[in-house]
């Protein structure tokens, strides 16, 4: 069965091709498409590689971190990461199977660099769905036994391991000018004359903040901003 897709460069074709593992594995160009997707990767998503190859990984993937909020996406951080040559570190990500399931993913990125050009960027992964619904149900139960026992308050308590966090995608200073108003709920043209700039301008400013957070809205921006600490 193929695997990879045409786009996929020749001098690196043997290298992605040969390599055998029982985690899912994929490779992505810089455009962020697939261009290599594995035998594993189609038996935990229930995606053929024939279906997937040439596609965009975040369409296929549609990875969401544990708050819900969109993490798969055109530009997404590790795509941002690779094009500047960083790595990414581990983090779980929920995905949607074939099926319509989700899937607790940990993810591992990998950078193969190429001459004169942008390095793909390998993905490997491993379910965790049965970790978190363990962990889920410890919490909860730790929970209702704090409720019955009724522990004073400042107890340390013994919550289990949350889910690795996705990276947050990094911001210029005119981006974090403009959410930081965003969050004390100033309108797009009070937004512009505290710049300085037009309103078309602070709108499309708020657009692209909106957009590179994984949000649907501002409210939606905010919020994650508050979670990941960012305001």
């Amino acid at each position: 069965m193929v695997r990879s897709h045409h786009a996929l460069p020749k001098d690196m074709a043997p290298f992605i091709e040969g390599l055998k593992t029982a985690e899912g594995f994929f490779a992505v160009d810089c455009d962020q498409n697939i261009i290599h997707w594995n035998e594993s990767a189609e038996q935990m998503l229930g995606r053929k590689a024939e279906d997937v190859l040439g596609k965009p990984c975040h369409e296929v993937f549609a990875g969401r971190d544990a708050q819900n909020f969109r993490f798969c996406r055109v530009n997404c951080p590790v795509t941002q990461n690779a094009r500047r040559g960083r790595t990414t570190t581990d983090y779980d990500v929920i995905a949607k199977r074939a099926d319509g399931r989700d899937l607790w993913a940990n993810m591992s990125v990998m950078l193969l660099k190429q001459p004169q050009a942008t390095p793909l960027v390998l993905h490997s992964f491993r379910d965790v769905t049965e970790r978190r619904r363990v962990e889920t149900f410890a919490r909860r139960a730790m929970e209702s036994l704090r409720e019955i026992e009724s522990l004073p308050e400042g107890e340390p308590e013994q919550d289990p391991d949350e889910p690795r966090p996705t990276p947050v995608p990094p911001l210029s200073r005119r981006e974090m000018q403009v959410l930081q108003l965003m969050a004390v709920g100033l309108s797009t043209r009070d937004i512009a004359d505290h710049l300085g700039v037009s309103p078309i301008t602070a709108r499309n400013h708020i657009t692209h903040v909106i957009s590179k957070l994984g949000a649907g809205n501002r409210l939606q921006a905010v919020l994650y901003a508050s979670r990941r600490r960012l305001i």
